[in-house]
């Protein structure tokens, strides 16, 4: 489903960018609440596209630019506590 981005014809980079986010942020199960990741990352896409540079516009750095905004604001998950080793129960 398209974005609701603030441009009458926006370009197709923005909604690359945002699909590849989201696809990798619901593969690693941190997209949820599903609506408020989207509109997060669609929000920090937006930002550094409009700086304007060359680099800032590849679809690939945007989307990467969002996932590590959510992945750093989140506490990580139980896959990163399993890592840390063996719990015991006393």
């Amino acid at each position: 489903m398209r974005y609701p981005w603030p441009f009458e014809q926006p370009d197709p980079v923005l909604q690359a960018s945002l699909d590849i986010a989201l696809s990798y942020l619901e593969a690693t199960k941190q997209a949820y609440p599903y609506s408020m990741t989207e509109v997060v990352c669609a929000r920090i896409i937006l930002d550094e596209w409009l700086v304007g540079s060359q680099k800032c516009r590849h679809r690939i750095w945007l989307a990467n630019k969002a996932i590590v905004a959510i992945e750093t604001k989140q506490p990580p998950g139980p896959v990163a506590v399993r890592a840390a080793g063996p719990r015991y129960l006393t």
